[in-house]
């Protein structure tokens, strides 16, 4: 598991594998500290904080002080689905209310309130650890006329997910949904006529909209205790590794491990995404095309660490099976994608509900045909979780 330490902590031997803000450093430094004079030299670049892989590192690697921005630790703790179910859903009202408010504020002029974020990362960090699948659940569940208001609490669920999948914790982890959770902040500064039209931008509005990515990292650099992940994370969720992204297009040696992981929850979010004016992608389709874009403009390990993370079919979403039912995924299997655990709900045959049953796909005879949208059933994914 990698670890945060700051660079006034950081000792010879310690194997340094990010430098968080600083990019083309990272490549530069990465590796053993071999010098005290290698220590010194970082401080004259101005780098504070290094992310480091106690398993390579020759020293051991200190525990860090207690953060203010960090949970207390209090173990793994479990929940059924349906009991975490009810504190999700009033976490993603909890975070609704919060996105109208800021984007209030913001325009008014006023500062951003980043304490009513800090709380809200801890409360999904904390969800997340007692039952990652009803966050997970809740991002198959949306409103198509209030996807603006539900994206950057669905990005910053997957970001949870998958940086707890790759071992982030703590206060690096917090960090990292926060960032997720303030990526799109920019948009409260973009026309309203263009963020809220419901058809395809010209290109003129598309560029316009195009500086939010620059707008939100201006918002961060005017909010007090920010960190330098955080605003990685805002300023640099639509650079690709080949240049072709913005607002900077920054290439691959000038983009952080956090900025390439906000770009795969950013652009599958938004693909299977249902809105006014796009028809959502199911998950395997989504991902396909996102395999189409690597290596040239998305991290392909990552890729496909974000693919075994949250599954070809990811908990929540529904499927039609082998035997002519619907089911909705429950739990993916650790190393077969195809064959998660599922509870059949609905009879393609007779075009009617059926009693739900739960199966484990790799104990019985059945596989998953494809993915399904529920509307075109007229179901409410809802009502089977």
């Amino acid at each position: 598991m990698m670890k945060s330490v700051p660079l006034k902590h950081a000792r010879v031997g310690m194997f340094v594998v990010e430098i968080p803000g600083h990019p083309a450093l990272t490549l530069a430094r990465q590796g053993l500290i071999s010098s005290p004079e290698l220590l010194a030299q970082m401080a004259r670049e101005g780098v504070t904080q290094l992310i480091v892989d106690p398993s390579r590192s020759q020293v051991s690697t200190p525990a860090p002080p207690p953060s203010p921005l960090s949970a207390p630790p209090t173990g793994p703790r479990a929940a059924s689905l349906s009991d975490e179910l009810q504190r999700a859903r009033s976490l993603y009202s909890r975070s609704r209310r919060l996105q109208q408010k800021s984007m209030h504020q913001v325009r008014q002029g006023q500062p951003l309130d980043l304490g009513e974020f800090e709380l809200l990362t801890t409360d999904l960090i904390d969800s997340g650890a007692r039952n990652d699948a009803a966050l997970s659940c809740l991002r198959q569940i949306r409103n198509k006329d209030e996807y603006l208001l539900q994206h950057s609490v669905a990005v910053a669920t997957l970001m949870l997910l998958f940086a707890r999948h790759l071992g982030y914790r703590d206060d690096l982890l917090h960090q990292m949904v926060l960032g997720a959770l303030l990526h799109d902040v920019g948009k409260v500064l973009v026309k309203s006529e263009i963020l809220n039209k419901p058809g395809k931008l010209t290109d003129e509005e598309f560029a316009h909209m195009k500086d939010h990515a620059r707008f939100g990292a201006d918002i961060m650099k005017r909010t007090p205790g920010i960190t330098a992940i955080t605003l990685d994370i805002v300023a640099n969720h639509h650079e690709k590794l080949d240049g072709s992204g913005y607002p900077n297009g920054l290439a691959a040696d000038q983009l952080s491990t956090f900025a390439r992981m906000i770009t795969l929850c950013d652009m599958y979010d938004a693909m299977t995404s249902e809105r006014v004016y796009h028809r959502a992608m199911t998950p395997p389709q989504a991902l396909k095309l996102m395999r189409s874009m690597a290596p040239e403009k998305l991290d392909s390990e990552l890729l496909g660490q974000f693919i075994r993370c949250i599954g070809l079919y990811p908990v929540g979403s529904m499927v039609a099976l082998s035997n002519g039912q619907l089911a909705v995924v429950m739990e993916n299997h650790p190393t077969l994608p195809h064959k998660p655990r599922v509870k059949t709900v609905y009879s393609l045959t007779d075009r009617r509900h059926i009693m739900a049953r739960e199966l484990e796909l790799t104990q019985h005879n059945v596989t998953i045909q494809h993915a399904v949208d529920p509307a075109q059933y007229k179901l409410e994914l809802a009502n089977y979780l």
